[in-house]
């Protein structure tokens, strides 16, 4: 059997088609003309049966498909394996359809470079080796179609994608990729759809989604996203419920990144440098994530109903503290909006995120906020005709009691607060006693009307004493209403003082 005729150029070297002739033909099947091809009746079955010869053949040059033009390749549902793990290589070749390699195994590394191919699709299909495509056009941009489809598709290894433009979408749902998924200077005109995806390590690398990137529900131990984006749109970046041991994003440009519902480890969330990206984490699980902000630049990142499992909290205290400790405000397009009950939990969560690092300043102020949102909540309830009379009278009074502990401690967590209305306390009633019937003194009654205003001494004097309980007896108040003055003086010394050793102790112990 003679050998092809068809010479072409590999790495400057010039070679010759190691392959059997077809036919009349000087050429074997692959080097024909598509002319030539439907000419001799050549049909996708010839294809598939000489694709088989070449991968058991002795020669593994044959395994080599350089400068071929092929209407379609049909190789679905084949168990591609020869003697050997000689890589398949398909090099500058032009597939007007579809190189189709559905349902098949592949045992042999396969490579794509300087290709032009319609679509490629490996749905189902399970690679042992590595796949690597290079400087290769997929799809047409113009049409917008499918032109990576590997649902359900399984690369034991890595699959390795540089210098490569699809034209259409990155179809990826629910594929598994053990080893490395690498994208390096790709362009994905139609977006690229990573759905339920088990990923190994994952890296983007100089990537242009221009019509945004979903990994929503995808398992990944490993993410890097760097330089990313599109310089015309902001990307919408969607790895939404996935679960990733540690994701690091550095946009290039406008960035959405929606990370709702997902599970974040540990990483790095970056702004780029002269554009604007946002990061929705409501609903998130987030470890020991850096983010790229100042205090006039937090509000890009989301926290609502945000679960905190290591977030290092004191790493952001003067960031949270100039935004007074807001959480949720945000500037991008939130998914979820924002209630009372909402608010509440986020910084029920958050207080109890920053308790688990030992972040107790922190944990302090997001209480605060947390409580002052339940009473938000207390008079929403106690407005509202929704609820019964007794359900609302138990919303007023817990809405007065928050109000009340607010004012004379700040939750506990203000013992300066307790201090100050303790002072006044002491200085109203001091001003007061000597405008009553006065104060008994030794033999006289100290009023305002015999001392003038050095009767404001004797009554602070007492109202110190009366404050602290001490009980002395040297100096009485005189009249009923001073009597009463006292009384209540008294048992709201003993009450504030109470306040203010639990409020200071628990400052002591955060």
């Amino acid at each position: 059997m003679s050998r092809c005729t068809y010479r072409y150029t590999v790495d400057g070297a010039e070679r010759t088609c190691p392959r059997p002739t077809t036919g009349d033909h000087e050429r074997c099947v692959f080097h024909l003309t598509p002319d030539e091809r439907r000419a001799a009746e050549v049909t996708p079955s010839e294809l598939r049966t000489a694709f088989l010869a070449d991968v058991t053949a002795d020669d593994p040059a044959r395994r080599e498909y350089v400068d071929v033009d092929l209407t379609g390749l049909d190789l679905s549902a084949l168990v591609i394996d020869g003697d050997d793990v000689g890589r398949i290589t398909f090099r500058e070749i032009t597939v007007e359809r579809t190189l189709d390699l559905s349902g098949s195994v592949v045992r042999h590394p396969l490579a794509i470079a300087d290709s032009r191919i319609g679509q490629l699709d490996v749905t189902g299909a399970s690679a042992e080796m590595d796949v690597t495509v290079e400087g290769t056009a997929f799809g047409a941009t113009s049409e917008q179609s499918v032109a990576l489809r590997a649902r359900r598709g399984a690369f034991e290894r890595n699959l390795e994608v540089r210098d490569t433009e699809f034209g259409g979408t990155v179809e990826c749902a629910a594929c598994r990729v053990d080893g490395w998924l690498d994208f390096d200077d790709v362009i994905l005109a139609g977006g690229g759809h990573f759905p339920n995806a088990a990923l190994g390590r994952v890296q983007f690398v100089a990537t242009e989604f221009q019509q945004g990137a979903e990994f929503v529900g995808a398992a990944v131990e490993h993410a890097t996203f760097d330089r990313v984006g599109s310089e015309n749109v902001d990307t919408e970046f969607d790895p939404s419920e996935t679960s990733v041991g540690e994701l690091r994003v550095f946009p290039a440009a406008g960035l959405r990144c929606r990370l709702t519902r997902a599970t974040v480890s540990e990483g790095h969330l970056d702004q780029p440098d002269s554009a604007v990206a946002t990061y929705d984490l409501t609903d998130a699980t987030v470890g020991d994530v850096d983010l790229d902000c100042e205090p006039d630049t937090f509000d890009r990142y989301r926290f609502y109903r945000t679960r905190f499992e290591g977030f290092p909290f004191a790493a952001y205290r003067e960031v949270l503290r100039a935004n007074d400790w807001r959480l949720h405000e945000y500037i991008g397009d939130a998914e979820a909006t924002e209630d009372t009950d909402g608010l509440e939990h986020t910084y029920l969560e958050a207080k109890q995120g920053a308790s688990g690092v030992g972040d107790g300043e922190t944990a302090s102020m997001f209480f605060v906020r947390e409580l002052r949102y339940r009473r938000q909540r207390y008079a929403s309830h106690a407005a509202s005709a929704a609820y019964t009379p007794a359900h609302r009278f138990d919303a007023g009074v817990r809405w007065l009691t928050n109000a009340f502990l607010d004012t004379i401690a700040g939750y506990g967590e203000r013992p300066q607060r307790t201090a100050l209305l303790a002072g006044a306390v002491i200085a109203v009633s001091a001003l007061v006693y000597p405008a009553t019937a006065g104060l008994s003194s030794g033999n006289q009654v100290v009023n305002y009307g015999s001392h003038g205003a050095v009767a404001a001494l004797d009554g602070l004097y007492f109202s110190i004493v009366t404050f602290a309980t001490l009980g002395l007896g040297d100096v009485h108040p005189v009249g009923d209403v001073g009597r009463f003055l006292a009384a209540s003086e008294g048992l709201a010394g003993a009450f504030l003082t109470a306040v203010f050793v639990f409020s200071l102790g628990r400052r002591v112990t955060r």
